[in-house]
């Protein structure tokens, strides 16, 4: 949301100077507050905490998010700044992170990688306002002097999926392990950190140069299913020349994959053409035998589904990929070529309803030279396209019958 009128552009501007951060007594204050408040977090869940502070002529009231991990042990803490409250006198303006959702399960989820933005205090459907979020928190704390520290801004519940389901990912976080950074969303994350483990033993050395190459040939070796116990393969002597061998083995396999899913949509979509193509020619059985003429000009009714295929790759239009020819989406579409010459000059559409042209486009869906020609002709003959059309119809009435 942008501001609109100088109050919040003065607010947004104050707003841009404030940095995501929070002092480390406020943080152990949080901490405690927790225990002493007697606050049930669970495993993996948060609570709200606010911090007061002054800015310029305004009160800035910082909503903040802790999180709580509990282990055997210990307690892990993570804290991110979720919202402000600027207050002048009678006047209060929000801004948040951006939110997931206003329904009332989604009130209070926000994306935390995002930046915190001006937002309006409307209720959702269920009355809630972003502003209650402020009436949540265990307590307030008024910012004093002390030693600041950066709010993690990486995806909380990841970090926590990382950590808490693996030890050696833990020992990486409590060391500040440079490897620890390129864990976060990986798919084969206690098969790599077996791996890391092994390699360690076996005298690798990781650097910042060495550590994307080896996680990204670690899960090349996992996806084609060979040894990542080897130390052969995972303790390289040469990693770059080990590194490109696998992701060429996986891409490879990938390929594979890919054409196969690629031979089985097409044997699909060929079975399902045969069926609407059998239901195509039935239902326009009764046209195939309309040719309308004039001279060089000469107008036919496509007669299957590799006509409508034949046509669109040759007009490079949508008749093929906007499926025309399945009657079930377009039951009362008639689709007719127009030829000058055995050129393929204009695709037409006639509505059997109304029994009007409802497109006529040449090539890219162009109109060429010959378009007004080619409407005015169609029009001229749309009795006979009526009479063709009604005869087919009273056919089948009567084999009904």
């Amino acid at each position: 949301m942008k501001p609109r009128n100088k109050y919040e552009k003065r607010v947004d501007e104050l707003n841009s100077t404030l940095k995501e951060d929070i002092a480390i007594c406020d943080f152990e204050w949080a901490k405690k507050e927790t225990f002493s408040a007697d606050v049930n977090m669970g495993r993996a869940s948060y609570v709200y905490f606010t911090i007061f502070s002054n800015m310029e002529e305004f009160e800035v009231n910082r909503l903040y998010r802790l999180y709580r991990f509990d282990d055997k042990n210990t307690s892990h803490f993570f804290v991110t700044e979720i919202m402000r409250e600027f207050i002048d006198g009678d006047k209060r303006t929000y801004f948040s992170k951006k939110r997931f959702g206003m329904g009332c399960s989604t009130f209070d989820c926000f994306s935390l990688n995002s930046d915190i933005t001006l937002t309006m205090n409307r209720r959702n459907y269920a009355g809630n306002m972003i502003a209650w979020l402020m009436d949540y928190s265990i307590g307030s704390h008024a910012q004093s002097s002390g030693k600041r520290m950066k709010c993690e801004k990486r995806d909380c519940k990841e970090l926590g999926r990382v950590v808490m389901n693996n030890p050696v990912a833990e020992t990486m976080y409590k060391e500040h392990n440079p490897m620890f950074v390129y864990l976060m969303y990986r798919t084969h994350l206690k098969d790599v950190c077996r791996a890391y483990t092994l390699a360690k033993r076996h005298g690798f050395v990781f650097d910042e140069y060495s550590i994307p190459l080896w996680l990204d040939m670690v899960e090349a070796i996992i996806y084609c299913k060979r040894d990542f116990h080897n130390p052969v393969y995972i303790a390289p002597k040469d990693l770059l020349a080990t590194h490109d061998r696998f992701i060429r083995m996986m891409n490879r396999k990938k390929n594979e994959a890919s054409l196969e899913r690629e031979y089985k949509k097409i044997e699909k979509e060929r079975n399902e053409r045969k069926s609407l193509d059998e239901l195509y020619i039935k239902e326009r059985k009764r046209f195939f035998d309309m040719v309308l003429k004039s001279g060089s000009l000469e107008i036919r009714v496509l007669q299957s589904v590799d006509e409508f295929l034949e046509e669109a790759n040759h007009m490079q239009h949508c008749v093929y990929k906007c499926r025309y020819w399945d009657l079930k989406q377009h039951p009362k579409s008639l689709i007719m070529s127009a030829t000058i010459g055995g050129y393929k000059c204009e695709t037409i559409e006639v509505n059997l309803d109304t029994y009007k042209i409802a497109q006529c486009y040449g090539k890219h869906d162009q109109f060429t030279n010959y378009h007004n020609r080619i409407v005015d002709f169609v029009n001229k003959h749309m009795e006979t396209i009526k009479a063709y059309n009604e005869n087919g119809v009273k056919k089948q009435s009567k084999k009904a019958a």
